[in-house]
């Protein structure tokens, strides 16, 4: 189960890496009016938004993993084998 997750935390990293920088804003020129920034920067702002509630879904996703392993009860370990008793 932990390599699983741990796993599963390495494709997130990926994924949310991958989501914010196609969420910045890659332009090689400024631009001329301020309705042209606003368009510019509002877009990248919603995406960048987005990728924020996924994080924070994904840090309640790991709290609430961490508290079942924490609480789950583990396998009852078994009595050690005793010798048999000479009569």
């Amino acid at each position: 189960m932990i390599k699983f997750l741990a796993v599963l935390r390495t494709l997130f990293l990926l994924f949310i890496i991958g989501y914010t920088v196609r969420a910045m804003p890659w332009f090689s020129t400024v631009p001329r009016t301020f309705d042209e920034q606003y368009a510019r920067c509002s877009g990248s702002v919603d995406l960048l938004i987005r990728a924020v509630w996924i994080a924070v879904a994904w840090i309640a996703f790991e709290t609430a993993v961490g508290w079942w392993m924490a609480t789950r009860t583990g396998k009852v370990a078994a009595a050690p084998p005793t010798a048999p008793s000479r009569p």
